[in-house]
């Protein structure tokens, strides 16, 4: 019975789908009215004439776009929230080119390494043999066994 109420959930999602549209400019967006045959009626924030229309464009201020927008088209209203900031210079950042630069930059990190750790290598020829005369092993019968003599 679950399972049924379950499918049937997901069939009206199916069948009720609508799809809206919002597209960014550098200086503004715009909002397309779903499902509309002809014109549609705008309410909201910030309407400019015309009113009546399949999309609205709407100016940012200061940078940004934000506010709720509503199209009532056929009967159906449909409601818009938007908050974003826009930009004239802004460059999208998408995955792919996220992941490039990441990717870029492992790679460049290990070269560095890579290239410190063969000059390195090659700078150290091994350490030289201590002189004979200074490091010469203890005679266990000139030891002295005092108190603070030794570490134990």
């Amino acid at each position: 019975m679950m399972f049924m109420n379950f499918m049937l959930l997901l069939l009206t999602a199916a069948v009720h789908e609508v799809q809206s549209h919002v597209a960014f400019t550098d200086k503004s967006a715009t909002l397309y009215c779903p499902e509309t045959e002809g014109d549609a009626t705008w309410t909201g924030d910030k309407i400019v004439p015309p009113k009546t229309a399949s999309e609205l464009t709407v100016e940012a201020t200061d940078g940004e776009v934000k506010g709720t927008w509503a199209c009532d088209a056929n009967g159906k209203k449909h409601q818009f929230y938007i908050k974003s900031k826009v930009c004239e210079n802004c460059y999208e950042l998408t995955g792919g080119l996220a992941s490039g630069v990441i990717i870029g930059d492992l790679l460049f990190t290990g070269g560095v390494i890579l290239l410190v750790y063969l000059c390195t290598q090659r700078k150290q020829r091994g350490a030289p043999s201590p002189p004979n005369p200074d490091y010469e092993m203890l005679n266990p019968k000139t030891q002295t066994r005092d108190l603070y003599a030794g570490i134990r």
